[in-house]
């Protein structure tokens, strides 16, 4: 079994969770067992799932496993399910309800919007009208979770339910000598006839992947979340095949590879690189810059994280007449580090030239980035021109309208949106940053690239591409045929001296053990 760790599946997804995704269908095409592994707990992971097609079984999550609940199927759950004593006056506030008994509230009944009143959360209060505890459901329709508060309103203990009502796992949360309130304790109730208990969410998680391990020996844990998972998947103890993926630069200075101080998130990783049993980057000039560095134990798998699937790859090329004139599209969280604000100063000269051309942003934002780029473009009046768009699930019709995308990061572990504009034949620019770019765009064959931080020369590429329809469209045809560098087959090829190595470790530890 292959095992993609995560923390967590969101609505709306990083490029780690769309790595993963796409991952996970290579390997489903390709009929070799794998699943996406995630410890948050969710009460609507199953709906974030449905929602991305992700098959239940494709994925495990930690309390999902304590609880039993993976193949749940989903009930419907209303007040009618709470039994509530006929001397209890129900008044109904909106799609919820308030609970008397004579003039006492007792409870707050509240329900998802939109699902025909299935229950969300039960709030309970004492006779002087404080909370004292939340009953929270999941979204498939049973109770699970159950959260009891102090007197000043703070979290004390949460317990987690199984679909059929028993408790499964506790959390207390205590305060500190300066009163910060932190999780003490974690337990399992029952989990294989016997309690639990864990002094941090870590030892948790170690728990539950020798737990994985055990239920599928010789399994490999490919590491994407380093940051928050490296120290769990490394304190294993059952004997596991463990990788660690690099999904953006490893270092702070890209330009000093071979001396630069280590990026937080793989600090610890790579610091205990022996204990792992191979790395994962996404592109051959990473490879090269992290073996010359550190050198070939483990050994560096070549990697990479976008692929294209044979439907996109045999869709047929809408005309390029179909494309909207002049619309340039963003495609990515809007961050710091990717650096809109030197796109819309840039944009801003490409507008004064071609007063005909539009910008689009896609992508949710981080912190007060969004806040931020919106007050940049009133500032630079260019409301008309410029839109922000929410994360979408489904970007094809995007890619299919536009003539050019665009991407100013400062630094890039690949690129995936470079790469899924490349398939739908968009003409791309973009910083030439490692890692990704220069891998994905030929310059002057597909797109261009242009010096990193450089404003002027990424408006005067914008303008020389939207004043060249005949260059623009050459640019497209070409991005289709690169795209196939891509393809499920090409990647699939990319995992196998991972895979074979996989094989021999422990094909050497059944021999060691003889």
């Amino acid at each position: 079994m292959y095992y993609f760790v995560n923390t967590s599946i969101n609505p709306k997804k990083s490029g780690i969770e769309h790595a993963q995704m796409k991952r996970l269908a290579l390997f489903n095409q390709r009929h070799v067992p794998a699943k996406m592994v995630t410890r948050f707990f969710s009460l609507s992971l199953h709906q974030t799932l449905k929602t991305a097609g992700i098959a239940t079984d494709n994925q495990i999550n930690l309390f999902d496993f304590v609880q039993h609940s993976t193949r749940f199927k989903p009930v419907k759950c209303t007040i009618a399910d709470l039994h509530l004593a006929p001397d209890l006056r129900v008044e109904p506030d909106g799609d919820n309800y308030q609970v008397y008994q004579n003039n006492q509230l007792l409870m707050r009944v509240n329900t998802f919007s939109g699902t025909a009143k299935q229950l969300n959360n039960v709030q309970y209060y004492d006779q002087n009208g404080k909370l004292v505890k939340t009953d929270w459901y999941d979204t498939r329709g049973f109770k699970g979770l159950e959260q009891f508060y102090t007197f000043d309103g703070q979290v004390a203990t949460e317990q987690v339910f199984a679909p059929d009502g028993h408790v499964v796992y506790q959390t207390f949360h205590m305060a500190d000598r300066q009163n910060h309130v932190e999780n003490s304790l974690y337990r399992f109730i029952d989990y294989g006839g016997q309690d639990w208990s864990f002094t941090g969410e870590t030892a948790m998680t170690t728990f539950f992947l020798d737990e994985l391990n055990r239920k599928t020996p010789q399994s490999v844990f490919v590491i994407d979340r380093t940051y928050e998972l490296a120290y769990a998947a490394l304190h294993m103890r059952t004997k596991a095949f463990k990788v660690m993926h690099l999904h953006s630069n490893h270092v702070n200075d890209p330009l000093h590879p071979q001396t630069a101080s280590l990026n937080f998130n793989y600090a610890y990783a790579i610091h205990n690189l022996d204990q792992w049993n191979g790395v994962i980057a996404s592109t051959d000039e990473q490879t090269a810059d992290f073996t010359t560095r550190f050198g070939k134990r483990p050994p560096v798998y070549a990697i990479p994280v976008g692929i294209v699937p044979d439907a996109v790859l045999n869709a047929p090329h809408p005309d390029w007449q179909q494309r909207t004139p002049g619309k340039v599209i963003f495609v990515a969280r809007l961050a710091e580090e990717k650096q809109q604000d030197q796109m819309l100063r840039a944009f801003k000269k490409v507008h004064e030239a071609l007063p005909e051309a539009t910008l689009d942003f896609w992508g949710y934002a981080n912190g007060d980035t969004g806040k931020q780029l919106r007050q940049q473009v009133r500032a630079l009046h260019l409301s008309r021109v410029v839109k922000f768009n929410d994360y979408t699930t489904d970007l094809t019709a995007v890619y299919n309208h536009a003539q050019l995308a665009m991407l100013t990061s400062r630094a890039e572990g690949f690129a995936l949106a470079l790469l899924e504009g490349q398939a739908h034949g968009v003409p791309q620019i973009a910083y030439d940053v490692k890692y990704g770019p220069r891998d994905i765009i030929r310059d002057g064959q597909n797109g261009r690239l242009v010096p990193v931080n450089d404003e002027q020369q990424l408006a005067d590429a914008m303008i020389d591409l939207l004043q060249s329809p005949a260059k623009m469209q050459a640019f497209s045809k070409q991005a289709y045929q690169d795209s196939q560098r891509y393809g499920t087959d090409a990647v699939w090829q990319r995992w196998q001296p991972l895979m074979a190595d996989a094989k021999r470790f422990y094909q050497s530890a059944e021999g060691a053990a003889k």
